[in-house]
């Protein structure tokens, strides 16, 4: 399946979170945390079910590539915490903050799509159907991470223009990761070791905490039901070498 598709497409799903929360969503956090649970089911599933199997047999890395989740997990935490100070969605609501910490958690968010870029581009080069099943996943969490980078703008005073173009930039940083990996063909056991880390820590660290905020039996609802997409999605596109 074409890189020169699928990659714009996830892309498009961080300008489409950004559109949702200045168009609609402001002030209305509940229905992007119910999308965070599907994204974290769905993540949470595709992660320990075929990225890592994937990423240990790659060239028959084993232990060594299993290391790069590790490094994968620790790198979005130190991105997420050390960069800047941690966000999340429905910061429109909250009236503290400093444009600096705008740019910072823009900065922070970038590199996290910069690697979601390499990703996609990686699973795709892998000879099974991972390809797919990975840019799906990136597709659901790249919707609420758009969300997420608008509302920040918002609350920072940078008005609806600036929301749209710091999701934007989030986009655009998702395809030169794409084009990077396409061109460098880095080695593709300890790329999707890095992408299991970060989808890892994403799904639990991330969006889990979000969706837990439901009350009632919903936010188990879309937890299951991102783990029945990727069951669905699964069984559309077997594992094969």
């Amino acid at each position: 399946m074409s890189l020169y598709w699928l990659a714009p497409l996830a892309s498009l799903a961080t300008l489409l979170g950004g559109w949702g929360v200045v168009r609609f969503l402001q002030g209305r956090a509940q229905f992007m945390r119910l999308l965070s649970g599907v994204a974290a089911g769905y993540l949470l599933s595709v992660t320990v079910v075929r990225i890592i199997p994937e990423c240990l047999e790659e060239s028959r890395g084993g232990e060594h590539n299993a290391l790069w989740v590790l490094a994968g997990y620790l790198l979005v935490h130190i991105m997420e915490h050390g960069i800047t100070l941690h966000f999340h969605y429905g910061e429109e609501t909250h009236k503290d903050g400093s444009p600096l910490s705008g740019m910072l958690a823009l900065v922070g968010l970038s590199l996290h799509s910069l690697m979601d870029g390499v990703a996609i581009a990686a699973a795709l080069a892998t000879h099974s159907n991972l390809g797919p099943l990975v840019v799906l996943g990136i597709l659901f969490h790249r919707i609420p991470e758009g969300g997420t980078i608008a509302s920040i703008f918002l609350v920072r005073g940078f008005g609806s223009r600036g929301a749209l173009l710091a999701a934007g930039t989030l986009a655009l940083a998702a395809l030169v990761g794409s084009a990077g990996q396409s061109l460098l063909n880095l080695p593709t056991g300890p790329i999707l070791g890095l992408t299991a880390g970060l989808a890892l820590y994403v799904a639990s660290s991330d969006l889990l905490p979000e969706v837990q905020k439901v009350s009632g039996l919903r936010s188990t609802v879309a937890l299951l039901g991102g783990v029945g997409i990727f069951l669905v999605s699964s069984r559309l596109l077997p594992h094969h070498h």
